[in-house]
């Protein structure tokens, strides 16, 4: 069989690859018959094919990183990644990633989908796209609000909205501004957290004692205020998830990943309990398991600690929001 010089140089052919993987036409640039490429992409061949036309330089499990490219090589020059892949070039971590990559590309260009690809046509392609992490990515606000929408559990959708905005890396109003901006369908659930997560909710856990706190009558007569800076005498005491300025009532939500997942965590969580009681304020900690597995216990022993505070004086402190909020 004759061979080119390519076959002797490998490091020739992975010159043309981007993350171990390369177009077919870039492998034929170099002299390599298309036919000897596919044929080397059959089973028990060096190289595998991942999508038409879109070559991985290897066999095995491919990892993520070699799906993504995979991904855009194949859906072509424009394509711009989206999605939860997107969010973790952006240095997000929450939501599970699915089985396949989300791209988008132009309205008018015809790319089918396959296994593990998702091909989607927009007419409001980020460009330029961000480029983050040597990846082609949507906007932190577009590749979220992309996955949401495919989402129909509501504090699944929480935990990657809520991510960004306690972090400081956008506003709610940009999220707001992007659900508007696409389309309606699949809008519903990620409307219903942006509410939550503009009042303040930052993280699942969050939402969902939002929600178990308004299916209570007996609660929703309490003004509750959500991750609010407390201050006394000039002096930050914490960020409390939730409050009752009226009473004087903080309200930990104590959440592993948010209070208990460093050592760090841990001591900042016990400083700020002991700076809110320092300053005569009454702290009952919420356990997030008891709103699904002892509702009706959680709720006597809120409403235990509703009625200790009504009866303690109320402290002069000062409370401000996280992020300035809409009106």
């Amino acid at each position: 069989m004759r061979r080119g010089f390519w076959a002797i140089d490998p490091e020739l052919i992975r010159s043309v690859a981007i993350d171990n993987t390369a177009h077919v036409h870039e492998l034929m640039k170099l002299g390599i018959p298309e036919g000897t490429i596919y044929r080397r992409c059959r089973p028990g061949g060096p190289w595998t094919l991942m999508a038409p036309a879109t070559v991985r330089l290897g066999t095995g499990t491919p990892t993520r990183r070699e799906l993504v490219r995979a991904a855009l090589i194949y859906a072509g020059a424009r394509a711009v990644l989206t999605g939860l892949d997107a969010a973790r070039a952006h240095r997000l971590r929450r939501g599970e990633l699915p089985d396949a990559v989300h791209v988008l590309i132009p309205f008018e260009m015809r790319v089918h989908a396959v296994p593990r690809v998702r091909i989607e046509r927009t007419r409001r392609l980020p460009t330029p796209p961000r480029v983050r992490d040597g990846l082609p990515v949507a906007p932190i606000e577009r590749c979220l609000l992309d996955v949401a929408r495919t989402m129909t559990d509501e504090s699944d959708v929480a935990a990657i909205l809520s991510e960004p905005v306690q972090r400081r890396l956008v506003l709610p109003e940009a999220l707001v501004e992007e659900l508007d901006a696409g389309c309606r369908k699949g809008s519903s659930v990620p409307r219903t957290v942006l509410r939550a997560v503009s009042a303040g909710a930052r993280s699942a856990s969050e939402f969902d004692f939002v929600r178990w706190w308004n299916s209570h009558p007996q609660l929703r007569e309490h003004t509750i205020v959500l991750n609010v800076r407390i201050s006394a005498e000039g002096t930050l005491l914490g960020i409390a998830d939730g409050f009752l300025p009226e009473l004087g009532l903080v309200l930990p939500i104590d959440s592993v990943e948010q209070h208990f997942m460093t050592s760090d965590q841990v001591v900042e969580t016990e400083r700020q309990h002991r700076a809110y009681r320092s300053a005569g304020l009454h702290v009952y900690g919420v356990r997030p398991g008891r709103m699904r597995g002892d509702s009706p216990g959680l709720l006597l022993d809120v409403l235990d600690a509703i009625a200790v505070a009504r009866q303690l004086p109320t402290p002069p402190v000062l409370w401000v929001p996280d992020l300035a909020r809409p009106a």
